[in-house]
């Protein structure tokens, strides 16, 4: 295999575009919670804990769920037989560890949450997700949501309001898509065994409940500015990412079907970009630029 080949492999094992929107969304909290942009040395070892976290985590994911992903996934490095289970999950394994090691120099708050989700993401594929397919949306609901968190202790050095404050927005609308997305990936998921929502309840069901988790996300977007750790610059992307919500799961609630769920999620991932650039003009500039509250 040529060394490009090599690189496009360990680059979609580690979900390279996945890493990018959390530290993005790492930085964007930081900059939130600080009031502007300070502290460089903190912020890119919190930086580098996100990416590190994240690629180990998926590097495991797909360790474990490499049977399956020969079914719904045949792309991906493992099944395609471009990266072996062994260098994945040796590569999984060091990712974390170093996450680790790099949080317990931000401070304890900080390791505590990363330990947590370490514990989850070992966790999720071999046990959670076979135990309930529900039960593992609600687990990669929370491990959106530490993001955070996260940032919060490293700014705070503890869990407060303000980091509380993006829970819904952030819990709800990872909650939802992976309930949505797993009926995409419905005939591979029974042929494996998966009890997931779509599987053990049906596609209607499973959308329905993809659809209000994505709604919960913008009814609970606002809290941030209601506790008072943003200011009005907070409210413009808001509206714009409620309405790629209601785009999105208003028209599942009338029609749950399969065809629907995947034109909707469509229409997000179109979407979605839009919505991260409008947040990095209209809220995260003026920090930059002003230090603006």
């Amino acid at each position: 295999m040529q060394l490009s080949e090599k690189v496009r492999a360990s680059v979609v094992l580690m979900r390279l575009p996945y890493i990018l929107a959390l530290d993005f969304l790492c930085l964007l909290l930081i900059v939130t919670f600080q009031k502007g942009f300070y502290n460089l040395r903190l912020v890119g070892l919190a930086v580098l804990t996100v990416a590190l976290i994240t690629a180990g985590g998926a590097a495991i994911n797909d360790y474990f769920d490499s049977e399956s992903d020969a079914l719904t996934h045949p792309e991906r490095p493992i099944p395609s037989k471009r990266i072996t289970p062994a260098r994945a999950l040796s590569f999984s394994v060091l990712a974390l560890l170093a996450g680790l090691a790099i949080s317990f120099a931000i401070n304890p708050v900080a390791f505590g949450i990363v330990a947590v989700d370490v514990v989850l993401f070992i966790l999720y594929p071999p046990v959670l997700k076979r135990l309930s397919g529900f039960l593992s949306n609600l687990v990669m609901g929370y491990l959106g949501a530490t993001i955070a968190l996260f940032a919060g202790a490293v700014v705070f050095q503890t869990i407060n309001a303000d980091s509380l404050s993006f829970v819904g927005l952030i819990a709800g609308g990872a909650i939802g898509l992976n309930a949505l997305k797993d009926i995409l990936t419905l005939d591979g998921d029974l042929k494996i065994g998966y009890p997931t929502l779509a599987a053990k309840r049906g596609v209607r069901e499973a959308a329905i409940v993809g659809a209000l988790f994505l709604l919960l996300s913008a009814i609970t977007s606002p809290a941030p500015f209601i506790v008072g750790v943003v200011g009005v610059a907070y409210l413009f992307p808001i509206v714009v990412w409620a309405g790629v919500v209601g785009v999105t799961a208003l028209p599942l609630l009338r029609a749950p079907n399969s065809e629907n769920v995947r034109g909707r999620l469509r229409t997000f991932t179109m979407c979605f970009p839009y919505v991260v650039g409008i947040v990095g003009v209209a809220y995260v500039l003026p920090f930059v630029i002003w230090g603006a509250s």
